[in-house]
Parts: structure tokens; sequence; C-alpha cells
């Protein structure tokens, strides 16, 4: 589904930047005569817009962390890959000067001209290799549907972004290394019930 990529692209940025900076100042000022009325001066009310403006941007964050599904993912042996390799490239991902290796496999033949013969679904495995080292950032069963990731980095720090679709489902996840834990760190952002498909633009 390669019509997703600039939408899902701009949508992850919409909420990145939306997380780091909060929610926009809604509070409306007053007229000058109802202040008056009041019997509050401009600076009095500026003091109030401000801390509403603060105690909404706090209750924002807040929720845009609730709302994450956070998770943590270590190195192992994978006993058994997908039989064909979807897509591969390098990014230093973990920042250590050296590029690791992403692949994605998917367990599909190809016919005799190289498309895959698709079934209704297929169990699909995402990977970063490091050395030794094999990170599964995803494994598993997807229904009429297929994975798409992005590599990119974001305020200095590297970042894959991973987007399953299938029967039903939409949903959008970012993967971070953490050096310390050495692993890495899942965060669904996006990740709705109940979906139904009506339209998809070229």
């Amino acid at each position: 589904m390669k019509y997703l990529k600039t939408f899902v692209f701009a949508f992850f940025m919409v909420l990145l930047l939306a997380g780091c900076q909060g929610a926009d100042n809604q509070v409306q000022e007053q007229p000058e005569d109802q202040n008056q009325t009041q019997g509050t001066s401009p600076e009095e009310d500026q003091n109030t817009e401000d801390e509403d403006s603060d105690d909404g941007e706090v209750e924002t964050a807040n929720e845009d962390e609730q709302n994450k599904e956070t998770q943590f993912i270590e190195a192992k042996a994978i006993e058994l890959y997908p039989r064909s390799l979807f897509d591969q490239t390098e990014f230093d991902i973990d920042q250590d000067g050296e590029e690791e290796i992403i692949e994605m496999y998917v367990n599909a033949d190809k016919d005799e001209e190289g498309t895959y013969m698709w079934d209704d679904g297929q169990d699909w495995l995402l990977v970063v290799k490091d050395g030794d080292k094999t990170y599964p950032l995803f494994e598993g069963w997807v229904q009429l549907g297929s994975l798409q990731f992005w590599l990119l980095e974001a305020n200095e720090k590297p970042m894959l972004i991973l987007l399953k679709t299938g029967t039903a489902e939409f949903h959008l996840q970012t993967f971070t290394y953490d050096k310390e834990k050495d692993g890495f760190v899942q965060e669904s952002y996006f990740n709705p019930e109940n979906v139904n498909f009506w339209f998809s633009s070229k």
C-alpha cells in the first residue's frame, strides 16, 4: 500500500510535534468592558489565561502519555525465518557509528515473474541485526494486509516507524533504541478499534 506513505509520514510528524509542544492556547481573551465590569485588571486576566493554558498543556500531554502502549524488545535468536526477504536496508539506529541491518521478511512465494503470490494472510518478521544480536521488532500474522516501515531522525534521535494494516486494522508504532537497557522501546501512537475502511486515495 505504497500510497499510504505520504499520509502516514505527515500524520506521524503532526503527532510528534503535538506531543513535544502540547496543545495550542485555546483560551479566548475577554472584551475590555467585561474586564472592567468584573473588576479585574487586564494584567490579572492575562495571568489567569496563562495559568489555564499551562493546565491545558499539562492535561493534553498526560492524555497523550496515557494513550501510548509501550513495550520493550530485547535481542533473541530467531529460530525460523519466513520464506522471502521482502525488504532490506542499513541504518545507524543505535548511534554507535556503525550501521545496523534492517530486514523485513514475509512468508509468501513469488511466481516466475517475481510477483508475490499473496494469501488471505501471511506471517511477517521485521528485525534489526547488530553483529551477532537480532532484535525482532515485529513477528506475527497479518490478515489481509501488510507492513511498511520508515527510518528517520527526530530531534537528532534515530527512529523506526512501522505501519501495520490489515482486516479492520491500522496500527502505527515507533521504535527507538535504549542504550542503557540494550533494546528497543516500542510505542503505539495510533491503534483505533473497529476500523472500517471506506476509501483510500491514490
